[in-house]
């Protein structure tokens, strides 16, 4: 029996000095953000120099902005002249969403179509986040605004999950969104060891799992859905194409928006899919990147298309017209 226990240990001993071998060997040999086809890391936000004064870890979201600061108040809003108690006879729109709602560009667009007089424009977008933060987010701390019709943007890179963020060394957030739902990965583990991001990316999740990925998304969508019904608030969902010629999208772009608008209808979720606008802006010329080779973020002149597409179609209603 002691000969039995002694081999196990001396087994054990060999494993472990075999896995902290290939644990020092791919710390060497890789960067302290490798990932091995498991996530990919968002390095604007480890590089960005507002970085410490923006965004912050939790683990609910991965990682979010920091609340009641400079940009963001402590309702996880962008910082405006509007108070929490809300004037008679104004509605309250709140644009959810990421990067294409933080800049405000079609968030403005759509401002100056319906002006100030009987609307108010609150702005809940936040840089690199997804749908499920963004859900998270809202249920979290947004919903305190007391919103009459939230307007959420999907963008075609939205089917993602929760990512894993944490501090490095030298205290930036450090931030990986997973081909994976979070569930199924050890936080902690993926923090501190490249042997088991390896793991996860060359063997267990070599080939990622984006149905797993969709359906979460569409839980998100469909729980920020019922909740906003019972509080008898409107919903409404801007699915945003690719600043591209669509004939240059890649199979799974085309994938992505087809999906999203069959989940949106079978879901009896109102929505507006913007590529039918985009075509008529590329039609005549009307230039519709923010910056040159930047697929995701429309300009300000293709903004106001999308704008003037959705007022014909009546984006906004106060509330006095839905009485």
């Amino acid at each position: 029996m002691k000969l039995v226990a002694a081999r196990l240990l001396l087994a054990a001993v060999a494993v472990g000095m075999v896995l902290a071998a290939a644990e020092g060997f791919l710390r060497w040999r890789s960067s302290d953000f490798e990932a091995f086809g498991a996530a990919q890391e968002l390095p604007w936000i480890r590089t960005s120099p507002d970085r410490e004064r923006t965004f912050t870890v939790d683990p609910r979201f991965g990682f979010r902005p920091r609340l009641d600061g400079e940009i963001y108040d402590e309702y996880g809003t962008q910082r405006n002249e509007y108070g929490l108690e809300k004037p008679a006879g104004r509605t309250r729109v709140l644009f959810m969403g990421d990067s294409v709602t933080a800049r405000r560009t079609l968030v403005d667009a759509i401002s100056d179509i319906y002006g100030d007089e009987r609307f108010e424009y609150w702005n809940a977008g936040v840089e690199s986040f997804n749908t499920v933060q963004e859900v998270a987010f809202y249920l979290e701390y947004n919903a305190a605004i007391a919103p009459d019709h939230v307007v959420l943007t999907f963008h075609l890179n939205d089917y993602e999950t929760t990512p894993i963020a944490f501090l490095d060394d030298e205290g930036r957030v450090v931030v990986f969104a997973l081909n994976q739902p979070a569930r199924r990965i050890q936080p902690w583990l993926f923090e501190h060891s490249w042997l088991y991001r390896f793991w996860l990316g060359r063997v267990r999740m070599r080939a990622g799992d984006f149905a797993a990925v969709a359906q979460e998304v569409h839980e998100s969508l469909r729980q920020l859905r019922d909740v906003l019904r019972e509080e008898g608030i409107r919903l409404t969902v801007l699915v945003l194409p690719l600043m591209q010629r669509p004939g240059k999208w890649r199979p799974q772009e085309r994938n992505a928006r087809l999906r999203v608008l069959k989940f949106l209808n079978r879901e009896g979720i109102r929505h507006f899919d913007l590529l039918p606008p985009l075509r008529k802006a590329l039609e005549r010329g009307v230039p519709f990147q923010e910056s040159r080779g930047d697929v995701f973020h429309p300009s300000p002149e293709v903004s106001k298309v999308f704008a003037e597409y959705l007022a014909e179609r009546a984006l906004l209603r106060d509330n006095a017209s839905e009485r």
